[in-house]
């Protein structure tokens, strides 16, 4: 690969790691990790335990993904009550998964 495409690459892959964005503004540092975090639960919600192993496994990344999460989205509902581009993208999250 030339310096040229790997500089490219670099670039490409840079912008997967950004902050999550509302508009052209950054979400706060809170709200982006909540989103991380609800989102990966969220995956493993929808997973299917096709066998005992992948069940075990889906039990424990629930569990560290999901746990809390009901509890932390009413916080920062309140919290950024008067933040509309927030409170928007808080807006898909279900209040009562666990």
């Amino acid at each position: 690969m030339s310096g040229r495409s790997a500089l490219a690459v670099a670039i490409a892959l840079a912008g997967c790691t950004a902050p999550a964005q509302v508009g052209a503004r950054a979400l706060p540092a809170d709200v982006a990790a909540f989103v991380e975090r609800r989102d990966a639960c969220d995956h493993f919600r929808g997973e299917e335990p096709y066998d005992a192993a992948r069940a075990a496994e889906l039990k424990t990344k629930l569990a560290e993904t999901c746990t809390g999460t009901d509890a932390a989205l009413a916080a920062l509902r309140r919290k950024y009550s008067g933040n509309r581009q927030v409170i928007e993208r808080l807006s898909g999250y279900d209040g009562q998964i666990e």
